[in-house]
């Protein structure tokens, strides 16, 4: 299952949280690139083009988004982070931060951060604005490439 939280108006990339309990075959998007990152969950399988490979949490992991992907749960249900972009407009990063009680994180126009664990937990906050407080949090970083 996959449902969006945010969108550029021209289409250029997409965040979605993924939820993967069973076996099965991710969207593709022709001429789009994937990144995922486990939000929850032990690791996400994933069958690429024929090859394997194994999403560790909080370790962002790119594909083409025209491959052909196979998503599993081998340890149990996985929630991930799906960033699609257009690569000719948008080069996608995640990184995963854990805050302290007295911190506050500034999100620049270009980044959003999912909040993962806290009092906002599950929540999208979009740039320009902040994350403060005792939390972990999946910053995204769009920095547009033309």
């Amino acid at each position: 299952m996959d449902r969006e939280l945010a969108r550029a108006d021209d289409h250029s990339w997409r965040i979605s949280l993924l939820e993967v309990a069973a076996d099965g075959p991710l969207p593709t998007a022709p001429g789009r690139t994937r990144l995922l990152t486990v939000v929850d969950g032990p690791v996400l399988g994933l069958e690429v083009d024929g090859q394997s490979a194994v999403v560790e949490p909080h370790r962002p992991y790119a594909v083409p988004a025209d491959a052909a992907v196979v998503a599993s749960a081998p340890e149990g249900a996985v929630r991930a982070l799906e960033v699609v972009v257009d690569p000719a407009a948008v080069s996608p990063f995640v990184t995963v931060l854990e805050l302290g009680r007295s911190s506050t994180l500034p999100l620049a126009g270009d980044q959003a951060a999912y909040v993962l664990t806290g009092g906002d937990a599950r929540t999208l906050v979009r740039g320009p604005g902040e994350v403060a407080g005792r939390c972990t949090v999946a910053v995204v970083t769009l920095e547009q490439t033309g």
